[in-house]
């Protein structure tokens, strides 16, 4: 019998396997597409991520600011008008 010769693919795996990163199983090699998982993202890289893509939420409304700016105005004039 003939020996078919090796396919590109065949031989690149062969080379691939003898590296020792990568085992032959005969079929695939183990850890080829092997990625590592990124590391975890702080909390400020997912804010300035998000800014980038457009999902930036201000962590208080202008709704909230005016109701607070209102509550100051009546505490501060309640405060002028018991001192008198």
């Amino acid at each position: 019998m003939t020996k078919k010769p090796l396919t590109r693919e065949q031989k690149v795996y062969k080379e691939l396997a003898a590296t020792g990163k990568y085992f032959n199983t005969g079929k695939v090699l183990i850890g080829l597409t092997y990625q590592r998982k990124p590391p975890e993202m702080t909390r400020s890289e997912e804010f300035i991520q998000g800014v980038l893509l457009g999902r930036y939420r201000r962590l208080v409304s202008d709704r909230t600011m005016v109701y607070l700016t209102v509550i100051m105005v009546v505490c501060a004039s309640l405060f002028v008008s018991c001192r008198a």
